[in-house]
């Protein structure tokens, strides 16, 4: 079916009529449409709970294997690698970290929380670190990156003595503490081995300042630090469901403990407590609950209680004496916050932010999240993961609401009236599957991101600190695997669950979309690459695997299924060719097998030896090398199975290619620029480079790049750099510093359509060698070298180097079009570091001008 560029960008809200209790939000059509609406109302929640099956499915084990603890450990020993890096590190150099960015286009918050002498705001985010800002979100600083993981809870404890605050943050299994603004962090010592999970850490006013938090180990239980959160000790065990805390905001007074059908109560800061009041009169089982209170005009208590299995919310005016019976909570994500100043007013939050102001007998969104497109600075995002609200005496309703959802951190002055976004800018927590950078202009940029949608990027130069490119959200939603033919973004295919993306164009950028093969068997996100010699084509995985094709020049693509290998029960995952022979293809399945293909993928054959632990490795990538067309490579999950194997007889057999790797999912390979033989890797546990001379993997992240999952890796050549993008702190380039040959001005077409490369890195003392294709056989041509490149109009096409001081090298062509270039360097160490800008032209009469071109070549020359 075809999907064209106007319905894509303009459907806007019109095609979904709203219920009668709601009004659609004006003025959305010259938006990115909400993609979601397309595939139904329900989307946006059913693709949450599709995606974690998803990612579940990925971390593969064997029975018994609890890859979570794996990561855990992971995590622990990176922390304790960057305390001591810090630690001990001299004089900084040159990083060769580069922020990216997105700039402009947050990702996902989880916390937010003023600091205790209100001059700046905490924001926790789901995978990017925790962060600081003045509270108008003006200047946002990561002060997480030297801990692996997100805040989904926080607490600012005051420190005393004009000390800076203690920061507390929680995030399922982690809890962490930092006395120095962020820079270091150490675990609070008291919980249980083991600890799987935590939540609502709350800070008294007491004069020992006592954090009162949950915590779980075999089970859930209440915990208390009266050292402002160094130690912790157990003071209650309430099973194996989660229930919730809380205590009044403007004062200290009891702490308040939701267990069950019951509400608790201490009067000695979480030491001890009591029922109070009576049991919520539910009809079922309770499991899990959550408590928000009123402590104005008296205290007043919202409890969401799970009774079997469905999200209830009960009310009481009197502390817990009675009780009253609101309704179901349909769409609840864990999310409940009551205000401080106003006893009637009580917010929860799912996939849209509701808010009663009359007890929770009515509720209302604060917007359409689909409003958010229109109106980013007002409007809600999708997808609530926090809501906050903190006294606050200076405000005109003496009280500040945070809101922490997919589109960043915002508050509210007016009790839920108005929202206004606080991180439009510097907010480094975009979340992204997948990059690709044009080969033809690398300054171009596209993006596949997590609830950020489709995303573009003009790369202009890095400056400061932080993320320096904004990018432009091109459509919403969750997108992945881009890839085209040729490097360039002529056409660029991603998938959405749903339905295929496609781009065309680079300068002009115009969308399409098709639908999915119909009847086809596939992940949430299925694998899908471009074909490489048919840029009007691209390949789709499932448990067939089919081309879709494009019909003439139109926006639409019909689908045939290109190979008859039934891969079921199994699925495709992974799906690459060799760039040296297209016909050289190879593919991985969710259930560890590991095939190739000598045919470009119409026939298959199952690897004699998968190499160790196969059964229980899920492939994630695979990397073909660009100068031996018998060497690939695979990554994938290595809790039960090695994380990455090699080939180097063309799939048959695998070894494991380990050493210094971590048990962790990798989730992309990529081969450096510098023709060193290293191989990248991008990781659930970092970022990872492969170091040919040694067989061992080494960590890159140093004390400069977040230490958080990174999910995605693209060589970028011409600017001799590795650019990762992450599940939580954006896109981050790792550039190569050593010596190399470095193409720039690629694909310009017509007359420069020569290849000119070379194997080996130039190196003082020794000869270097370049070689040219597709030129005319028998042919003379030039090599022209020069100490700076240019971008000029010549000879029919573009020079790529500046004529001023150029010299030259004639050589001549064989039968086969190839050319052999010899060059020796003289063994000079004042060379070393410096560069040369290559080209090469070798005569041609049938091209405009006379000679066909090359593109250009950076030549660094080391030692």
């Amino acid at each position: 079916m075809k999907r064209t560029a106007i319905g894509l960008l303009f459907l806007g809200l019109a095609c979904h009529q709203p219920p009668p209790s709601e009004t659609a939000e004006p003025g959305l059509q010259a938006q990115p449409a909400p993609t979601e609406h397309r595939l139904g109302a329900e989307a946006e929640g059913e693709n949450r709970e599709a995606r974690e099956r998803w990612l579940e499915a990925k971390h593969r084990t064997a029975p018994g294997v609890d890859w979570r603890a794996i990561e855990r450990e992971n995590q622990r020993r990176a922390l304790e690698k960057r305390r001591q890096l810090l630690q001990n590190r001299s004089a900084r150099g040159t990083s060769p970290w580069i922020e990216v960015g997105s700039r402009n286009q947050a990702g996902s918050t989880v916390a937010t929380v003023p600091s205790t002498d209100k001059q700046v705001i905490y924001a926790g985010s789901a995978l990017g670190g925790l962060w600081v800002s003045p509270p108008d979100g003006s200047q946002w600083t990561p002060i997480g990156d030297n801990y692996w993981g997100g805040a989904y809870d926080l607490a600012v404890i005051p420190a005393g003595g004009g000390q800076q605050d203690i920061l507390l943050v929680t995030a399922g299994a982690t809890v962490l503490r930092s006395t120095d603004g962020g820079t270091t962090w150490v675990q609070p010592s008291g919980f249980p081995p083991g600890l799987s999970n935590s939540a609502r850490p709350l800070v008294l006013q007491d004069a020992s300042h006592t954090v009162v938090m949950l915590a779980r180990g075999s089970s859930w239980g209440v915990y208390r630090s009266t050292d402002q959160g160094a130690s912790f000790t157990k003071t209650r065990d309430i099973g194996g469901n989660r229930g919730d805390l809380w205590t009044p905001r403007d004062r200290l007074d009891k702490v308040y403990l939701s267990q069950g059908d019951r509400v608790y109560e201490s009067s000695n800061q979480g030491l001890s407590f009591t029922s109070t009041g009576i049991a919520i009169p539910v009809s079922g089982i309770v499991g899990e609950t959550r408590l928000a209170g009123h402590e104005n005009p008296e205290i007043r208590f919202n409890v969401a209680t799970r009774t079997n299995g469905t999200w209830e919310l009960w009310r009481s005016k009197d502390a817990g004496q009675s009780w009253t019976y609101r309704g179901v909570l349909t769409d609840f994500w864990g999310q409940l916050e009551a205000s401080s100043t106003a006893g009637e007013l009580v917010t929860y939050g799912g996939v849209e932010l509701w808010v009663s102001r009359n007890a929770g007998a009515t509720f209302h969104k604060v917007n359409n999240w689909g409003a958010y497109y229109g109106d980013p600075a007002n409007k809600l995002h999708a997808d609530i993961m926090s809501i906050d609200c903190y006294p606050d005496p200076s405000q005109p309703m003496g009280e500040i609401w945070y809101i922490g959802c997919h589109g960043g951190t915002y508050h509210s002055l007016d009790r839920m009236d108005t929202v206004e976004n606080l991180s439009l800018q510097g907010l480094g927590v975009s979340q992204y599957y997948s990059t690709h950078t044009s080969r033809r202009n690398p300054s171009l940029l596209l993006s596949g991101s997590q609830d950020q949608g489709y995303q573009r990027g003009v790369l202009g130069s890095p400056g400061g600190t932080g993320p320096y490119a904004d990018f432009d959200q091109l459509i919403s939603g969750d997108y992945g695997h881009l890839s085209s033919a040729d490097g360039s973004h002529d056409l660029v295919y991603c998938d959405y669950p749903g339905f295929i993306l496609v781009q065309e164009g680079e300068d002009n950028p115009q969308l399409h979309s098709t639908d999915f093969p119909a009847g086809s068997n596939h992940q949430w996100l299925p694998f899908i690459t471009a074909d490489p010699t048919d840029k009007n084509s691209f390949y789709f995985c499932g448990d067939k695997l089919w081309r879709g094709t494009r019909i003439g020049t139109t926006g639409d693509w019909s689908y045939v299924q290109h190979s008859s290998y039934d891969f079921s029960p199994a699925v495709l995952t992974a799906l690459a060719f060799s760039p040296l022979d297209s016909q050289r293809a190879y593919a991985a399945t969710n259930y560890g097998e590991l095939f190739w293909s000598d045919d470009g993928g119409v026939n298959w054959t199952l690897a004699a030896d998968p190499g160790p632990g196969a059964h229980y490795f899920y492939g994630n990538a695979i990397l073909c090398s660009s100068t031996d067309v018998d060497t690939v490579w695979i990554g994938g999950s290595g809790y039960s199975s090695p994380p990455v194997k090699r080939s180097t007889d063309g799939g048959r057999t695998w070894h494991r290619r380990r050493q210094g790797l971590p048990d962790t999912l990798v989730f992309g390979l990529a081969e450096a620029t510098d023709q060193s033989g290293a191989i990248y890797a991008a990781a659930e546990a970092g970022a990872f480079r492969w170091e040919p001379s040694t067989n061992t993997w080494e960590d890159l992240l140093g004390v400069e790049a977040p230490l958080t999952l990174y999910w995605s890796v693209e060589s970028v050549p011409a600017n001799n750099l590795i650019r990762f993008g992450t599940y939580g702190r954006g896109v981050w380039d790792y550039v190569e510093s050593g010596p190399g040959l470095f193409p720039y001005g690629e694909l310009a077409g017509g007359v420069n359509s020569l290849k000119l490369y070379g194997h080996q890195p130039p190196l003082i003392g020794q000869s270097l060698t370049l070689i040219t294709e597709t030129g005319p056989a028998f042919a003379s041509g030039v090599l022209a070298y020069s100490q700076s490149q240019a971008e000029t109009p010549g000879y029919g096409g573009t020079v790529f180097i500046d004529a001023a001081g150029m010299s030259t090298v004639p050589f001549t062509t064989d039968a086969t079009g190839q050319g052999i270039i010899s060059l020796s360097l003289p063994n000079n160490p004042a060379l070393i570091g410096q560069e040369r800008f290559l080209q090469a032209g070798i005569q041609d009469p049938s091209q405009p001008g006379g000679w066909l071109l090359s593109h250009g070549l950076r030549a660094r020359i080391g030692s």
